[in-house]
């Protein structure tokens, strides 16, 4: 099957690549291309249909002839394939379904899927105990990113929704690696990375609420309760908001120990 040797990536920049005997990477050069090529592979061996792709491309109203422009690009997509892949019209990768198209490439070869396949890995290493695996498997998928998700075209409203979604999962893989390496008694390694995310996720609590852990562990207690100070200072100041009971544990936890 000929989707099997092409990789897909879409953390960063747009990159498709055949692999024959050498890597031919797939020049996609129209701004219009480029974005339905990432809708469909975001949608890999699932049916994206043709309102989608109108949507998408035309979110403020699709021009009249919408039907056929969007059969035109799907036309050069199939081209642009038989030109750079063993492939004998392009229908092989790109194949009509009723109401809409396929792009057949197995999931394991588009690194959103494996990104998410990773982080689920880590997590359930995690889950159990196992927090050396659950660190490597995390820092796996966050390895995948290059760059903003997508970084070099525009978006409709599929697409900028694909983008939020994956950016708050790259957080979500951010916590739970460092959560891993807090249990395989990393703290001290984690501390210059937390300032940074604290200063750049301010109102990300959960980095804050890590930062103090790693500082505590670390014997740097005075540190620990200015960081949940400076916690408490911004959700006052931007949100009218207190800490969390899980924030406000944690500082608790510091203060006993450091009355012990």
């Amino acid at each position: 099957m000929t989707g099997q040797r092409v990789r897909i990536r879409l953390l960063g920049t747009l990159d498709v690549t055949y692999l024959a005997c050498d890597e031919i990477h797939l020049n996609i050069t129209a701004a219009k291309l480029r974005q339905v090529l990432v809708l469909l592979a975001a949608s890999a061996d699932s049916v994206v249909s043709t309102e989608k792709i109108i949507n998408e491309l035309w979110p403020y109203g699709p021009p009249r002839t919408v039907n056929t422009i969007v059969q035109t690009y799907i036309y050069h997509l199939r081209k642009l394939f038989s030109n750079s892949i063993e492939s004998t019209n392009g229908t092989e990768l790109l194949i009509t379904r009723p109401g809409g198209y396929v792009l057949a490439v197995p999931r394991d070869n588009i690194d959103i899927f494996q990104f998410q396949s990773l982080m689920e890995r880590g997590r359930g290493a995690l889950r159990h105990s196992q927090a050396g695996s659950a660190a490597d498997l995390l820092r796996q998928s966050l390895d995948l990113w290059r760059g903003p998700v997508p970084a070099d075209l525009s978006c409709g409203p599929s697409l900028n929704a694909l983008a939020v979604y994956l950016d708050e999962l790259r957080l979500e893989a951010l916590a739970l690696r460092i959560e891993a390496d807090l249990a395989s008694n990393r703290h001290r390694e984690v501390i210059g990375e937390l300032r940074s995310l604290v200063a750049t996720h301010h109102l990300h609590e959960l980095f804050h609420i890590q930062l103090m852990e790693a500082l505590h562990r670390s014997g740097r207690r005075g540190e620990a309760l200015a960081a949940y100070r400076q916690l408490r200072c911004i959700l006052d100041d931007e949100l009218g908001l207190e800490p969390s009971r899980e924030a406000q544990k944690v500082q608790q936890e510091i203060l006993v120990s450091s009355g012990s």
